[in-house]
């Protein structure tokens, strides 16, 4: 179990299970505060580091680190003073799932229906095999 210590009168027990984002959203309904998401400054004295495990360091977690479980950290039995910022403008990065992601080349025979639906540039030309003026002579 880790123990959190925020603004220095709140004291929040979590287990190693637990993620970033579990301690966030604890905070946000302790607290009762209207913001959706806030950041953590943490404040300690030397790094927490362990062999094989993440470093957690002073000043604001990286919001890339909300998802990690504690026990990727060197937190076990520890006591750890942290604050909270109020975020208002944050919007998460929703990733949406496709098969192929758009930035992947498809080969014309490779692509779906629903990809030339899509496209409203579609100029469908019917040629005559037999006129000079579709096909000129070499």
């Amino acid at each position: 179990m880790t123990t959190f210590i925020v603004n220095s009168d709140k004291t929040i027990t979590m287990e190693l299970t637990d993620t970033m984002n579990h301690l966030k959203q604890l905070i946000i309904k302790e607290f009762n505060l209207e913001n959706e998401y806030i950041d953590l400054e943490f404040n300690l004295d030397k790094p927490i580091r362990g062999f094989g495990k993440m470093n957690l360091e002073s000043g604001i977690i990286p919001r890339t680190m909300d998802n990690f479980p504690f026990n990727r950290y060197n937190l076990e039995g520890k006591t750890v003073n942290c604050k909270f910022i109020p975020v208002t403008d944050y919007q998460p990065n929703i990733i949406s799932k496709s098969e192929v992601p758009q930035s992947v080349y498809k080969p014309p025979g490779m692509k779906t229906k629903n990809n030339d639906k899509d496209r409203k540039d579609i100029n469908i030309a019917n040629y005559n095999l037999t006129s000079l003026t579709d096909f000129p002579s070499l």
